[in-house]
């Protein structure tokens, strides 16, 4: 396991982190918004994608983004991930100020470092 006090950016190792868990938990691979998905599969998928990736609404040019509910990017708790696509995830973003949550969280980043 890597030492995690030396990571410098937490938004791209939490997004890493989050699609792994999203994958790792069978979660369909589509926007739980809008129900779309890719027409190709992610670069990082793994070998059993398929099962994962509804054949319905392929029709998006650019692959679904793991959106932390609670803006908390080291909780990765797969209750508080969802898939999203660009549009919903955006709009799922201004329903709140930047960098606040839509779910009640506990925990805070200064508690992880």
């Amino acid at each position: 396991m890597k030492d995690e006090s030396r990571i410098l950016d937490w938004r791209s190792t939490g997004r890493r982190k989050a699609r792994k868990e999203l994958y790792n938990n069978y979660v369909p691979f589509k926007c739980v918004d809008c129900g779309r998905t890719s027409k190709f599969p992610p670069m990082d998928a793994p070998k059993w994608f398929d099962e994962i990736w509804p054949e319905e609404n392929r029709v998006l040019d650019y692959s679904l983004q793991a959106d932390h509910e609670t803006k908390d990017v080291t909780n990765n708790d797969v209750n508080e991930l969802a898939w999203r696509c660009a549009g919903c995830h955006k709009l799922s973003d201004n329903k709140t100020g930047k960098g606040e949550s839509t779910k009640e969280t506990t925990n805070s980043l200064d508690d992880f470092l």
